[in-house]
């Protein structure tokens, strides 16, 4: 049994120096202690080649440090959400969209912001920070450029970026104008005079414009001004000085005069122990220096070491900011140029210095390829260095009871369900409020009561995002009898771990859950909460019907078989938890299995649908199979016709597939010559486990063209999949015809 967590600690952001703790936490975690990363992007780019990027050096992979994958290699929890504040004194971080999230120890790394003071600049100008959105609004200028190709650009900033992306954006635009407006007379201002002189060379030489000493005053639409004058521009691009997240200033936190996070040498907050920072977020009491991602990188190894002492209450290490760092500029076309900032040292540029760069560079982004966790180690100090303040915690070594001694505490059960807000309905009539030992629910007459249970091992890091897909998953088979939900029963399984941690999780599974059972129309009764190894998430749902209910026995020949949702879930998570599923991957996934099932639904008995089944652990052919068989007929299916996640074929031609997968392979008999077929790409995804899968139906060929439609417009992403045709010998035929 894997050590109980006894405290939480919680990067928030993925900067540099946090992608760099968690690769060194992989190759020495800490017994105990949860790590768990918060991060709007499930990427982070490496700044240092993002011009290379918008250039064309590079793609968008090698670039940016996929978090997700990096976590999943690392054993880390990785929660996808944006920060919109902090509680010190409870210690909670504000997410948009979903339930705060407690720690223990916390460390913050999250950039920062473009400074827009400059009346119409946020509303009229593209800003460069966050560079984590910058690459999208990039594509966007790109196709504009195709379009007008002579357009006039123009960058306000004098600092290393604007010269780098300028440079980059000759790349990509030569016949554009682009002008740089600095509000210092030269580029470069906190560079020495030498280099300032080498980039206007380079910025001449490439027919970039500077406009120094003219700061821009007002931006309007298509039009910046500087004092009096005017400029139209067609693109306008941002990079002035950062500036730090406003909502900082709510925190209690001690900032700097600009807004930034105040640390001592030991990147702790001088007014709040136990809370780091690090990056462009943080501001180091009497070690001021420029923002710039070297200093994230050289943060890393300390910051590393003192969230590890912090939580053993060992002695902290203290940081020193080199007074002078190597800067090295791209210029675009496969030069660069090099110098020393804070220091003397002359400038030298050209292609071999753009090499020198570039291995650099290419060296930074290895450091997170091929990771992988090592299992964790005691630490030879006593277990008692991680309890935190409660009275009487859990040990290491605490045998765990069965049974009912496996129940999870009253406390925490109390706590939990007396933070959320549930659903109340008029049919039921004893539920989560009351004492009673069961829950007693009212039927309407003439009415059908549909019950199912699913529950399965967590999926994903998440616990909200796992509370979610388990209410979903459940709801599932509702909808997929054409049944309203009524009433659910939760059945959770929490790992071993300290009372508050317990507490924490509950209490995100039970909101994620909340999040789609109270607009389902669907209360929640009770449950049943237990220990255990691992994480586990299910319901017992109740659903109310009127006949005819839908069911798998209805299919008629002449039939087109409808699938509402993609697959791929089974063997991309498969990947996932081997560290091979890219991050994006997982992202556009899960953004499909959260989806509800409930429009669908709605669509399909709007237009007839008699015969419906919801796609889940059996994989598509296996539930296929159990409809064709209860009506007596066969199908068609067009592997062509699938609808398919990206990154799911991938990961099948890499050997990635469910454990379950072999299991539902035995369906294979059903189909005509299968072993012909074993080569396609899609042929593994019929036997594909999926998680809140897509809903299969049988629809008359004469309402398809309706449904398609009306499912469309719900936003569902549904497709024609095959035909039912009357019972043959062989039971499902397959093709592969292109629409």
């Amino acid at each position: 049994m894997n050590a109980p967590h006894l405290q939480d600690l919680v990067l928030l952001g993925g900067g540099h120096a946090h992608a760099l703790v968690i690769a060194r936490w992989a190759m020495a975690p800490l017994p105990g202690v949860r790590l768990t990363l918060v991060s709007p992007e499930a990427h982070t780019p490496y700044s240092g080649m993002l011009p290379g990027l918008i250039a064309g050096h590079y793609t968008y992979r090698d670039t940016h440090i996929d978090l997700d994958q990096l976590c999943a290699r690392a054993q880390v929890r990785f929660i996808r959400a944006a920060a919109t504040g902090l509680d010190l004194h409870t210690k909670h971080i504000h997410l948009e969209g979903r339930p705060a999230l407690g720690f223990d120890a916390l460390s913050i790394n999250i950039g920062a912001t473009p400074s827009q003071a400059v009346p119409g600049a946020r509303q009229h100008a593209i800003a460069v920070k966050p560079i984590s959105q910058f690459y999208a609004r990039w594509q966007a200028i790109e196709a504009s450029l195709a379009e007008k190709p002579h357009a006039h650009i123009a960058l306000v900033g004098g600092g290393a970026a604007s010269v780098e992306l300028a440079c980059a954006l000759r790349v990509k635009a030569p016949v554009a104008a682009i002008s740089l407006f600095c509000a210092e007379a030269r580029p470069l201002a906190g560079y020495g005079k030498r280099a300032q002189r080498a980039a206007a060379r380079a910025l001449a030489a490439r027919n970039i414009s500077i406009h120094g000493g003219q700061p821009v005053t007002r931006v309007e639409p298509n039009r910046l001004w500087t004092g009096d004058k005017s400029h139209s521009v067609d693109q306008l691009l941002w990079c002035t000085q950062a500036a730090a997240p406003e909502w900082l200033r709510q925190t209690g936190l001690e900032l700097d005069g600009q807004g930034f996070i105040a640390v001592d040498d030991q990147l702790q907050s001088v007014s709040h122990p136990g809370i780091f920072a690090a990056g462009d977020v943080a501001s180091l009491s009497g070690q001021a220096r420029p923002k710039a991602g070297v200093f994230a990188v050289r943060q890393a190894p300390v910051l590393a070491h003192n969230l590890r002492a912090w939580l053993l209450k060992l002695p902290l290490n203290r940081y020193r900011a080199q007074r002078a760092f190597l800067s090295m500029l791209s210029l675009g076309d496969g030069q660069a140029l090099a110098t020393r900032v804070g220091g003397w040292l002359p400038v030298f540029s050209g292609g071999w210095v753009w090499r020198w760069k570039n291995r650099i560079d290419k060296r930074f982004m290895a450091m997170f390829s091929g990771l992988h966790s090592n299992p964790m180690q005691p630490t030879g100090l006593p277990a008692a260095a991680l309890w935190g303040d409660e009275a009487a915690p859990v040990s290491p070594n605490t045998m765990r009871c069965g049974g009912c001694g496996a129940k999870v505490g009253a406390s925490v059960l109390a706590q939990v369900v007396g933070s959320l807000d549930t659903l109340a309905r008029d049919d039921v009539l004893m539920g989560l409020q009351s004492p009673d030992d069961a829950a007693v629910l009212q039927l309407p007459a003439n009415t059908r009561l549909v019950q199912s249970v699913d529950q399965f091992r967590a999926i994903v890091d998440d616990p909200y995002t796992q509370g979610r897909l388990a209410a979903l998953h459940a709801l599932s088979d509702l909808y997929a009898m054409g049944a309203e939900p009524q009433s659910a029963q939760a059945l959770i399984s929490l790992p071993h771990a300290r009372e508050a941690l317990q507490a924490r999780d509950l209490h995100q599974i039970m909101a994620g859950a909340l999040a789609e059972l109270t607009p389902a129309g669907c209360q929640l009764t009770g449950g049943h909460t237990s220990e255990g190894a691992e994480l586990t998430t299910g319901f017992v749902v109740n659903g109310l019907g009127t006949e005819p209910l839908l069911t798998k026995a209805a299919l008629c020949p002449g039939d087109n078989l409808i699938l509402t949702k993609p697959l791929g879930t089974g063997c991309l998570f498969a990947a996932r938890a081997a560290g091979a599923a890219q991050g994006d991957w997982i992202t556009q996934a899960l953004a499909q299995m959260t989806r509800s099932n409930g429009p669908a639904a709605q669509a399909l008995r709007a237009h007839q649908v008699k015969s419906c089944t919801d796609v889940t652990g059996f994989g598509l052919l296996g539930h296929l199979v159990e409809m064709l068989r209860a009506a007596g007929v066969s199908a068609r299916l067009n592997l062509a016709q699938l609808p398919v996640l990206a990154g799911a074929e991938t990961c099948l031609a890499l050997g990635h597939q469910s454990s379950l997968q072999p299991q539902n392979l035995q369906q294979r008999t059903a189909l005509g010559d299968w072993a012909s077929w074993q080569q396609h790409p899609r042929y593994g995804l019929l036997f594909d486990p999926q998680t809140n899968g897509g809903l299969l139906a049988g629809v008359a060929a004469s309402h398809t063209d309706a449904l398609l439609a009306a499912l469309a417009a719900q936003g569902v992403e549904a497709a024609c999949i095959g035909e039912v045709y009357p019972a043959a010998e062989t039971l499902v035929q397959l093709a592969d015809t292109p629409s």
